[in-house]
């Protein structure tokens, strides 16, 4: 009875940490990340991070990233299966979109003369997307957070600053 509890011991031990995850051929090793995003002091759920590689490598060549939880948590996955990120030096790029439903009057809805109203193929709402971070967190060339992974696990806190509320269909016309 007692080498039964051990062998059991054994198996859900295993079962619970793995033996290691299995990486397509020619995968390099991945390693634990952990990136919590804060705005306005609290952290922001829903928000997607990801890593771009720093230095284009045979190894960094796999996209990363992860979108955060209620507590601000992501928890990187490589091409979005794998858990972990490949060791280098990476870009973080965070980027949310909230969406805004606006009922629309038979006038804002364009009825065309002698159609019917209520006709629907005719739009009932108004959809709007807003970025709610500042939109130099969400490009590669403008972001100012990046991370070392490294052959550890690797956590990092990043603060986006206070939430904005930029038209999806403006943010990334240049000014006159």
């Amino acid at each position: 009875m007692k080498h039964l509890t051990t062998i059991t011991l054994l198996i859900v031990t295993l079962m619970l940490f793995g033996c290691g995850q299995k990486l397509p051929d020619g995968m390099p090793k991945l390693y634990p990340v952990t990136i919590t995003i804060i705005q306005d002091g609290k952290p922001l759920a829903g928000a997607s991070v990801a890593l771009a590689p720093k230095n284009v490598t045979a190894g960094q060549r796999y996209t990363a990233g992860a979108v955060t939880n209620t507590s601000g948590q992501a928890v990187i996955q490589t091409l979005s299966k794998y858990r972990g990120a490949v060791p280098g030096e990476y870009q973080i790029t965070v980027l949310k979109t909230e969406f805004e439903v606006t009922p629309l009057d038979a006038a804002e809805r364009g009825v065309p003369k002698g159609m019917d109203k209520d006709n629907p193929s005719l739009p009932k709402e108004s959809i709007e997307g807003y970025y709610t971070v500042d939109m130099k967190y969400g490009t590669v060339s403008t972001s100012p957070e990046s991370i070392t992974v490294e052959q550890k696990t690797n956590r990092k806190t990043s603060d986006v600053g206070k939430a904005v509320r930029l038209s999806s269909v403006n943010a990334y016309k240049t000014p006159n």
